[in-house]
């Protein structure tokens, strides 16, 4: 009811405005008409009046008689006094005639060479003029003499003014007639032109009122729309309330796991070991509810555009291992068969967003883990495809699993945010529901390209394309050394065998490959009974039947210790290390397998450059030396921070704020200390004012660069910009693990 009434209340408001309008436009077609008519008048009125113009000329004309008559007095005349006042005169006569001659210049519209003409002879009758007073002047000149020279140069140019001045003048009398000509036609066509403006606006106001008309019948459907997009966005805010309502639950159940394991923890002081499960529970909840509140803020980052990437350069099997170090822990406490596999891969150094591209493919993979049921399989596939972009690589990661599968009705939704199959209570699996939107929206800001295919019950593939800069000046490796070499690859996949014969293959390398460590024995033994031994042995470390372990113990035997032997494993080697030594192996291979890395362990192991060290990997018990500054204003996080620096060798001081670390650093000696640990938001002095004072101390003083790292809870990429700008040398986000703070001192203190 209220619907139409407005309705018939914008019908009214539309007539009245109509009817309006047409009264404004017929006051405006007699104003018209009337004004014009009274323009016309003036204009006639006018035209009968002397035109400036014609007064200019009439005063030139006048000074042109009054300069004949002037010098005539000379001839008759001719004392000093006579002569002056004939000069003072002729001066008088040259103002008015100079400020004419200019006016008729500008005004003049018809024969413009007329006016210049007047002003160039007038000039030339100043300097006669001017020559005649010097003439009478002189007291030797007679009459006759002053006669003759006004008759024969004076003369003729005042002839020549009067002459201008009558062109200049009927120039003027036709500019009455054509103005008056003008004014007449103005007249008619101000008519016809008011006469269609007023027609023209008519058939707009009928136009007007017909597209009213029209628009009156499509409101119907503007509000069916409205309804829809109202509905949307029910459907939008309900999806955001059941996504506070998982969220509740999915926070809540690490919190109370943090919580209650606390308090079992305190309970169990006496009990070491019942300690440390609990401390290993707490740590895990606490990665996975910091994994909940990253996606959150992720999520709010790109929503509000926030999000940036950064292009730096990075190692692809850097960035891959780190991937598998991550979901092998993974994989194996759900004891899934996880298979890591390269092929193609020409170009590993590329330049892009680590952080992001990680993020993105521990989404996909982390859920792959998530949702494949015991005993199943987790394949992640990469692939470099033919280039699209110059001084681009196309890289393709295929993710796929043996779970549960998506529905079908699903899989239009799942790159949406806060969308999710079922809640965490159903499936007892946790999550945001963001994980999939943040990674649609990290590969679309990437220009790439992702797609999904699933079965229920029966598994997902996801398919991820990327384009990334390669960087300038690819590692050159030298092949020469390798070049016609034998090696024998031993693996129970396949695929992996072939994969690998085909990299070797790329090197320069000859390849034979078997899949049981058996045949790996039988075909190293009559190798060596035909003195044609491998160069180099590749055995996987997990074969069914008979291990890499065992296999590299019964190659030993049967050719001794002339061929190198090299395990590769998807697996952390560390338990193995040293019966691996004992075994006789050489090496170890990371799965998967790049080429550069198998490049360089088959070229120090064949070039007896390579053993099995500590350089692999650092152990946990490697101390550094140093002094360490650390500067923190909360006592928990000053507290968590120190723990683990004195667990890592090192000596630590401490400062509450920025303006206390600045007076430490400032007394202290050039080069004590050797690392400074700085918070960001604190008291006094924040952490970027400090820096940036103990920078400029540096370079006043002379002093070499001590090198800052923040330690700050802001995670969002202008926080990171602003550090380093400070002068901060890198950054780390809170809350801080042991692995990061020892990587921070791995670097700047060796």
């Amino acid at each position: 009811m209220l619907k139409e009434k407005e309705k018939a209340k914008t019908q009214k408001f539309t007539k009245w405005t109509a009817g309006l309008l047409i009264i404004l436009l017929v006051v405006y077609y007699i104003v018209t008409l009337v004004n014009t008519n009274k323009i016309a008048d003036q204009v006639e009125q006018i035209s009968e009046h002397p035109f400036p113009v014609s007064i200019a000329a009439g005063k030139v004309d006048t000074c042109a008689t009054q300069l004949r008559t002037l010098p005539e007095r000379l001839t008759y005349l001719r004392s000093p006094e006579a002569i002056e006042t004939v000069r003072r005169h002729i001066d008088e006569i040259d103002s008015v005639m100079t400020e004419n001659l200019d006016f008729i210049s500008q005004r003049h519209l018809t024969n413009q060479k007329a006016p210049e003409l007047l002003q160039e002879t007038y000039q030339d009758l100043r300097v006669q003029l001017s020559a005649l007073l010097t003439l009478a002047d002189q007291p030797d000149a007679d009459t006759k003499d002053i006669n003759s020279f006004y008759t024969s140069n004076v003369i003729p140019l005042l002839d020549e003014i009067d002459r201008l001045g009558l062109v200049i003048l009927d120039g003027a009398q036709k500019n009455f007639v054509a103005f008056e000509q003008l004014a007449g036609s103005t007249r008619l066509g101000t008519i016809v032109f008011a006469t269609v403006l007023m027609l023209a606006v008519l058939t707009s106001l009928g136009i007007y009122l017909y597209i009213i008309r029209t628009k009156n019948r499509q409101e119907q459907a503007m509000q069916d729309a409205l309804r829809e997009a109202l509905a949307s966005a029910q459907n939008a805010n309900d999806a955001k309330s059941r996504f506070l309502s998982n969220m509740s639950h999915d926070i809540r159940t690490p919190m109370n796991a943090i919580i209650g394991m606390t308090a079992i923890a305190g309970m169990n002081l006496e009990e070491p070991a019942k300690m440390k499960d609990c401390l290993n529970k707490i740590s895990a909840s606490s990665k996975h509810l910091l994994g909940l509140i990253n996606d959150v803020l992720d999520m709010s980052k790109i929503e509000s555009g926030k999000i940036t990437l950064n292009n730096e350069e990075f190692f692809m099997p850097e960035l891959i291992q780190g991937i598998a170090a991550i979901v092998q822990q993974q994989a194996k406490a759900k004891q899934l068969d996880l298979d890591i596999s390269i092929s193609g891969l020409d170009h590993e150094r590329v330049v892009g967003d680590t952080l992001r591209i990680n993020q993105m493919l521990l989404n996909i993979v982390g859920n792959a883990v998530k949702f494949t049921p015991s005993g199943g399989q987790v394949n992640l596939k990469i692939r470099e495809l033919p280039p699209k972009l110059q001084g681009y690589g196309c890289y393709r990661f295929i993710i796929s699993d043996t779970g549960v599968g998506i529905p079908e009705d699903f899989l239009d939704k799942i790159f949406q945010p806060f969308e999710r199959v079922g809640t965490s209570t159903q499936s007892k699996i946790e999550g945001t529901g963001l994980g999939m939107a943040i990674t649609k929206s990290i590969v679309d800001m990437m220009g790439g390209q992702i797609s999904v295919e699933s079965e229920l019950g029966k598994g997902t593939t996801f398919q991820v394309t990327l384009h990334l800069k390669l960087q300038k000046g690819e590692e050159q490796m030298d092949f020469s050394a390798l070049r016609e070499l034998r090696t024998l690859v031993v693996d129970d996949d396949k695929d992996v065998c072939e994969d690998t014969a085909r990299m070797l293959r790329e090197i320069g390398m000859e390849s034979e490959w078997v899949l049981t460590g058996r045949e790996a024995v039988e075909k190293t033994a009559a190798s060596h009974e035909a003195h044609r031994d491998y160069h180099s042995v590749i055995l996987d470390w997990k074969m069914p039947e008979m291990d890499g372990l065992e296999t590299a113990r019964q190659i030993r035997n049967k050719v001794g210790d002339e061929v190198p032997i090299i395990i590769l494993t998807a697996y952390d080697w560390s338990d193995i290390e040293e019966e691996a030594k004992q075994a006789g192996v050489n090496a170890f291979l990371a799965k998967p397998l790049f080429k550069s890395r198998l490049y360089h362990v088959l070229r120090d192991v064949i070039t007896a450059e390579y053993s099995v060290s500590e350089e692999e990997k650092e152990p946990d018990k490697v101390l550094f030396e140093g002094r360490v500054l650390l500067v923190e204003d909360n006592a928990i996080n000053m507290e968590i921070a120190e723990e683990f620096l004195n667990f890592s060798g090192v000596t630590v001081e401490n400062a509450w704020d920025g303006e206390e670390a600045l007076q430490m650093v400032s007394d202290a000696p050039d080069g004590y200390y050797s690392l400074v640990f700085m918070d960001v938001q604190m008291p006094r002095m924040n952490g970027y004012d400090a820096t940036r004072q103990i920078r400029r101390m540096e370079d006043a003083r002379g002093r070499g660069r001590t090198p800052i790292v923040a330690m700050s809870a802001n995670a969002f990429v202008e926080d990171v910009d602003k550090a380093y700008a400070s002068g901060m040398d890198a950054y780390l986000t809170k809350p801080v693990s042991i692995d990061e703070i020892r990587g921070v001192l791995r670097e700047y203190l060796g």
